[in-house]
């Protein structure tokens, strides 16, 4: 009998050790971890051209989700400048371009002035103007949900056209058929 008495206070003794290790778990697993830095960044598109410059094509960049809708739109003008990473995609603009100014009205324009160098976009033919205005256009309207339409500057002042195709004198809305 004694035995048998013993028998159930190791086990009455386990059980509870085991409970409370499992309490000490189940808390741990509580405490408040941080985030994966993965779960801080949003996922946009940006619009490069194709290797026959004849579409574009969508890029999965990730860009800080804390940027508020200014920041993104200038992180999003500096990485089309920058180029594409694929090697089966082209630029569409000039990797010296420089920002000079980027803002959003409350009514969803958003204004892009860029510093580009003389004579820069000079050998353009149509097609490639089309892929340099509609990969800013695209990638700032598709991943600014504030930004419905967009105007480019060029050194500050409104410029007849980019290179003497398109005319520049307009805003620009998205334009999901010159995507493929």
């Amino acid at each position: 009998m004694k035995s048998e008495q013993k028998r159930r206070i190791v086990l009455i003794v386990f059980l509870i050790f085991f409970m409370l290790l499992s309490i000490c778990v189940a808390g741990n697993d509580m405490v408040a971890k941080p985030m994966p830095a993965y779960e801080d960044l949003f996922e946009g598109f940006v619009y490069y051209a194709d290797k026959q410059k004849t579409a574009l094509k969508s890029v999965k960049i990730r860009f800080a989700a804390t940027l508020d809708s200014h920041q993104l739109g200038r992180e999003i003008i500096k990485t089309l400048i920058a180029g594409p990473s694929l090697p089966s995609l082209e630029p569409t603009w000039p990797a010296d371009a420089t920002i000079n100014s980027f803002f959003i009205t409350d009514e969803g324009a958003a204004y892009v002035d860029l510093n580009l160098k003389q004579g820069r976009l000079d050998n353009m033919d149509t097609q490639s103007e089309l892929l340099a205005l509609y990969s800013m256009v695209n990638s700032l309207t598709l991943n600014i949900p504030k930004i419905k339409r967009v105007k480019l500057l060029i050194q500050g002042k409104d410029a007849m056209t980019l290179a003497g195709h398109i005319d520049l004198e307009y805003f620009y809305q998205t334009n999901m058929l010159i995507v493929k």
